[in-house]
């Protein structure tokens, strides 16, 4: 969600090869303009006042869906920078990764909790203290008391995705600097595959967090492990040449069904506490995240076609870009429940949108060139 990619800059995609990868990975802004644009479409149908449907577990999901892509490109791009640091240096510095993450995260996110501030303290907005204190200190995905464990201020409420990300770069980074170069991706594998192992554990383990396992680092871990799992298969010249030779349009039709069609029906089919329902809860956030991996993998490093060609285009690229500003900001237009009419929900999206470009271009492109000095291998 957070990273920004440069132009791509292999003239001619059918010749890509792992070494051409060394320099860009083609696609990622347009599944990033995928994600953000299922997480508008859930937001925005939250926000109509008269959408006749007022619930819909099917948007749920897509919104859902969207952040978990999010995590798979998270996972994916940072190992892939960290294996080209390493790859072009011989080391990976973790100094220089959180400084880059530091200049990439936080003046924006900064911005946005001072803009919440301002509007609490001028009584715009209701929002607790805590309540930003938790978004500020990304902690947002568990609970502030164990009496409250759902209590989000909407206003800042999309900021556990956030916390949990930050928690995933505290953790992963640290292993892969320490661990031998041969152990990192076996363990990547092992994690990305190990989510119902555990979603168990978290419920046996830790009771009063249970109910959260969407929230939870403990119990989200294999889905931006899926991503560094992913990563570490582009990095590897005999993988490489296999998804090169995967057929694109059956294994999209195959995920798309996966994850449009068949993972819903089965996340609402059986009832809630049931022993299906249960077993669905285990297994399918693990599912997803397999198939969002092997998406990305088959468009940033298949054979090109259509799907490339669209994903590359000007708009799902320029979206792309502004994906982590529209993702900050779009919350503060959105709230559950205020757009009285199609013409004021227009104006709110399109309010969301300028906010974002506004703040990508003043504030998050002009710190590129800063974090550039801190950064060797891939140009993203």
């Amino acid at each position: 969600m957070q990273a920004v990619a440069e132009p791509a800059t292999s003239p001619n995609p059918g010749t890509r090869s792992s070494a051409v990868l060394q320099s860009h990975l083609p696609s990622l802004d347009g599944m990033r303009a995928i994600s953000i644009l299922l997480v508008l479409l859930l937001h925005t149908h939250n926000t109509y006042v008269d959408n006749p449907v007022r619930e819909s577990p099917y948007l749920e999901y897509l919104g859902r869906l969207g952040v978990f892509v999010f995590f798979v490109i998270s996972g994916l791009l940072i190992t892939w920078l960290m294996i080209r640091e390493r790859d072009s240096t011989g080391a990976f510095s973790l100094r220089n990764f959180y400084i880059r993450r530091f200049l990439r995260i936080l003046p924006v996110f900064w911005l946005l909790i001072l803009t919440v501030s301002v509007l609490k303290i001028t009584h715009v907005i209701s929002i607790e203290w805590l309540d930003i204190l938790r978004a500020l200190t990304f902690t947002h995905n568990y609970p502030l008391t164990l009496s409250r464990p759902e209590d989000y201020a909407v206003w800042l409420a999309h900021t556990w995705s956030l916390s949990l990300e930050e928690q995933f770069y505290l953790v992963w980074p640290g292993l892969f600097a320490l661990l031998p170069k041969k152990l990192s991706p076996r363990l990547a594998i092992i994690l990305a595959v190990s989510g119902p192992i555990l979603r168990t554990a978290n419920y046996f383990l830790l009771p009063s967090l249970r109910g959260l396992d969407t929230f939870g680092f403990e119990s989200r871990i294999d889905i931006l492990m899926a991503g560094c799992a992913a990563a570490f298969l582009l990095d590897s010249p005999a993988w490489c040449d296999r998804i090169r030779k995967i057929p694109v349009y059956p294994t999209l039709a195959a995920t798309s069904t996966i994850l449009l069609i068949a993972d819903p029906i089965l996340i609402g089919h059986f009832r809630p506490h049931s022993i299906p329902a249960v077993i669905v809860s285990l297994f399918v956030p693990t599912m997803e995240a397999v198939a969002i991996a092997l998406t990305l993998l088959v468009v940033v490093a298949g054979k090109p076609g259509l799907p490339f060609r669209l994903l590359n285009a000007r708009v799902p690229t320029h979206i792309g870009k502004l994906s982590y500003s529209l993702y900050i900001w779009q919350q503060l237009f959105l709230p559950r429940d205020i757009a009285a009419s199609i013409l004021s929900l227009l104006c709110r999206l399109a309010a969301a949108y300028l906010v974002a470009l506004c703040s990508f271009r003043f504030i998050e492109r002009p710190l590129l060139k800063l974090r550039s000095r801190f950064r060797h291998g891939v140009a993203v």
